[in-house]
C-alpha cells in the first residue's frame, strides 16, 4: 500500500506491510496520539471523499486554537449606533509547529539535498493540499468544480478550507520549516464528544464513525 506522494517525482514511493502490525490507532482508545489528518470531499456530494487514503500530518501542529466570533454589523445613525446580530461567524482554526527534519539517508540532515528527503515530501504534500483547496482545475488551470478539505483531529471532523499558509526557515532551525496556517469551518461533521454523541456520551471509540464513501 502506497503512502499518499505528490510533491517529488524523483523520490521513492514508501511502501508498508500489508499484514496486521498490531498497531492500535490512538481514536481506538481516546487515550494516545492522534495525528491530523486531511481529506478532499467530492464537489457533489461532501460525504464521499476523493483520496484513497487519508493525509496525515508527518507532525501534528505545536500549537491549535479555534477563533470563535460573532458577527456583528454596527450602523451610525442620526439617532445613536444600531447594532445588527447575525448569529456565530465561521470558526477559523489556526495551526503552526515545525516540518519534520530534513534527513537524508544517504547524508544524513541536509539544506542542500533536503528536496530528496521524506519530510519534505510531507510538506510538500500539505502545501499542495493548501494550493488546491478542494478544487478540480481544468488543463487550462481555471476551477471548474469546487469541493472541501476534510480537517479530523482529536477535537472533531470539520469541512472548509485553507485560508492561508506561510513557512519560514530560521537559523535557530536550519534542517526544518517552521510552517503556520488559517482554515476556515464551513459545516461541522462532529465535535467530540458533545455535538455528535450527545453531552453525556462517553468518549467514542473509531468504530463509532461511518465509513466514508469514495468516488465523485
Amino acid at each position: 500500500m502506497p503512502y499518499i506522494k505528490s510533491a517529488s517525482p524523483d523520490a521513492n514511493v514508501v511502501t508498508v506491510p500489508d499484514y496486521p502490525t498490531g498497531y492500535v490507532h490512538g481514536a481506538d482508545v481516546r487515550r494516545n496520539y492522534i495525528p491530523m489528518a486531511f481529506q478532499i470531499t467530492s464537489p457533489f456530494d461532501y460525504d464521499a471523499v476523493l483520496l484513497p487514503h487519508a493525509l496525515v500530518m508527518h507532525v501534528n501542529p505545536s500549537n491549535y486554537s479555534e477563533t470563535h466570533t460573532k458577527k456583528i454589523e454596527k450602523i451610525q445613525t442620526r439617532g445613536g449606533w444600531v447594532e445588527q446580530h447575525w448569529g456565530d461567524d465561521l470558526t477559523e482554526i489556526s495551526a503552526d509547529g515545525s516540518t519534520g527534519c530534513f534527513m537524508n539517508i544517504y547524508t544524513g540532515l541536509s539544506s542542500v539535498m533536503r528536496q530528496y528527503t521524506i519530510a519534505w515530501d510531507r510538506f510538500r504534500d500539505l502545501h499542495d493540499l493548501y494550493r488546491n483547496n478542494g478544487g478540480v482545475y481544468d488543463p487550462t488551470g481555471a476551477i471548474v468544480l469546487q469541493g472541501m478539505v476534510r480537517l479530523m483531529y482529536d477535537r472533531g471532523t470539520y469541512l472548509g478550507s485553507f485560508r492561508s499558509f506561510e513557512y519560514e526557515e530560521t537559523a535557530e532551525s536550519p534542517f526544518a520549516f517552521h510552517v503556520t496556517w488559517a482554515f476556515k469551518v464551513e459545516h461541522i461533521i462532529c465535535e467530540i464528544p458533545m455535538s455528535f454523541f450527545g453531552p453525556d456520551a462517553r468518549s467514542p471509540s473509531i468504530s463509532n464513525v461511518t465509513e466514508p464513501k469514495y468516488g465523485i
